[in-house]
């Protein structure tokens, strides 16, 4: 099931404490890191269950000021085995990643094309995941066909997610 504009999202806060040591972890080597989340449909809900870690590689990019550009990349094989990671009525609902500095959607992040579902969510954790990942110091946008990835407010992120102990 896809999500509609209605749907929560439950995630266990376990998922974002894995994603911040895999950030922490690659930010160590001045890398971006990427993941998806998968879940299940519950009722008109999305239970988001697991963090996903694709393989992937650190590109670093001369900027024309003398700075280092950084982006993360999925590997061609990554890509073409994504869905056999998934198990039978799971769906990667959200691609979560980090970015060196604050969260903002890139250029280079409405181009990626991992998830590309209505409603797919995309998380940027800012600073490497420094600190606990708390959704309200996050980008967070949602994917709408024909308009592309649309920030959400705070307000929305707190009636979309319902992060939880479990």
């Amino acid at each position: 099931m896809l999500p509609n504009a209605t749907s929560s999202y439950f995630i266990a806060d376990r998922l974002f404490e894995e994603a911040r040591a895999f950030f922490q972890e690659r930010g160590s080597q001045d890398c971006e890191g990427t993941a998806l989340l998968a879940g299940r449909p519950v009722d008109e809900n999305i239970r988001l269950t697991r963090l996903f870690i694709p393989e992937q590689r650190c590109i670093k990019v001369p900027l024309p000021d003398g700075r280092i550009g950084l982006r993360v990349e999925l590997t061609e094989h990554a890509h073409y085995t994504l869905t056999d990671n998934l198990a039978p009525g799971e769906l990667f609902y959200a691609r979560i990643h980090s970015h060196p500095g604050n969260a903002f959607h890139s250029q280079t992040d409405d181009d990626n094309g991992v998830i590309s579902h209505r409603g797919a969510l995309s998380i940027v954790v800012p600073y490497f995941a420094a600190e606990p990942i708390d959704l309200r110091r996050c980008a967070v946008y949602r994917l709408e066909h024909g308009r592309g990835w649309l920030p959400l407010g705070t307000d929305q992120i707190e009636q979309v997610f319902r992060v939880t102990d479990e």
